[in-house]
């Protein structure tokens, strides 16, 4: 009788529904979860991928990163992929997550124009036929790898392939099982890009320590590394730890506002968007309340009933999800 978590497509067709089936259905606006692209920054010491170790000139470039952001059109992928229902990014904490958000960070609009001109300060230029190509003439074309299993990170890639067609990339987007996409980017490094999601789980910077710290699990532009490849790594790795063991909420604040600001600024991960959180239930069960934290729908479980036959499912409201602490 519960539905936990809607794919935008189904959620719709449900929609339709509502009141002839007698749904309950809620969007609750952004989740906690973020998708990124981002590209293979990894030491490819002893891996034997000499195509890949050829194009990481490209991705170790900012001006080649901040140009591919420049191009992606977040909008149109929450407009064509979520069908409306999520936000566009263009850092790691989506405003699903009001106590920790840097609503600070700039949130540049598409602009194919100033694309182009990054990619030309960064020593970039054109063939007559459009073509991208890098100081050494070559040609720039990459693979994006994804999940043959998310039909929404393939078509996000999709959308991208077309939006750095502009720049005159050439593009190809590899569909993956889910599998054989972890191994490439956790062991064998063997991809260029790829587009996948974290977060959801919880609101607090402390789930996000393997992610950020130089030598986290998540870590994933540039895994398994001793010490941090560069400044900013190490200036984020001090910011995350001072923030773990510090209890004031607005000092911890500063600190990870901070982060949200190097993270932008230097684009490891290239934020794309945040789904929202799309839940339903039957018409009569009581105390539906839903939340944007997992679980999203069962957190006040001993407290969900089923309605008898021709009476409204009564609300519990001695707290709210919210009052709770459960909507950050």
């Amino acid at each position: 009788g519960v539905l936990s978590r809607a794919s935008a497509d189904n959620f719709a067709v449900l929609a339709r529904d509502q009141a002839a089936k007698r749904y309950q259905l809620k969007d609750l606006g952004p989740s906690l979860e973020y998708n990124f692209l981002f590209f293979n920054q990894n030491d490819l010491g002893g891996k034997n991928l000499p195509q890949v170790a050829a194009k990481q000139q490209w991705f170790g470039d900012l001006g080649f990163r901040r140009a591919v952001s420049r191009a992606i059109d977040r909008e149109g992928i929450a407009r064509l992929v979520y069908r409306g229902r999520a936000v566009p990014l263009w850092g790691n904490v989506s405003p699903g997550n009001h106590l920790w958000m840097n609503t600070s960070i700039p949130r540049s609009p598409r602009s194919v124009s100033e694309a182009r001109s990054i990619l030309k300060a960064s020593g970039f230029s054109w063939r007559p036929d459009g073509t991208l190509v890098d100081r050494q003439g070559r040609p720039v074309a990459f693979t994006i790898v994804t999940s043959s299993t998310s039909a929404q990170r393939t078509e996000m890639a999709t959308l991208i392939q077309a939006d750095l067609k502009e720049l005159g990339m050439n593009v190809q987007v590899v569909p993956l099982e889910f599998r054989a996409l972890v191994d490439r980017v956790f062991q064998t490094f063997d991809y260029d890009a790829s587009i996948l999601g974290l977060g959801g789980g919880d609101a607090d910077p402390n789930g996000e320590m393997n992610v950020w710290l130089s030598s986290g699990s998540n870590h994933l532009w540039r895994l398994g590394q001793k010490t941090p490849a560069t400044a900013w790594e190490a200036e984020v790795d001090r910011l995350m730890e001072k923030q773990l063991i510090t209890l004031d909420y607005r000092e911890r604040k500063r600190l990870f506002d901070r982060v949200q600001v190097i993270v932008a600024e230097q684009l490891p991960f290239i934020f794309l968007a945040a789904p929202h959180v799309l839940v339903g239930a039957r018409a009569d069960l009581g105390n539906f309340q839903p939340a944007v934290l997992d679980h999203y729908t069962l957190w006040n479980v001993e407290r969900l009933f089923f309605a008898e036959r021709g009476l409204k499912p009564a609300r519990y409201t001695e707290r709210s999800a919210v009052e709770r602490g459960l909507q950050p």
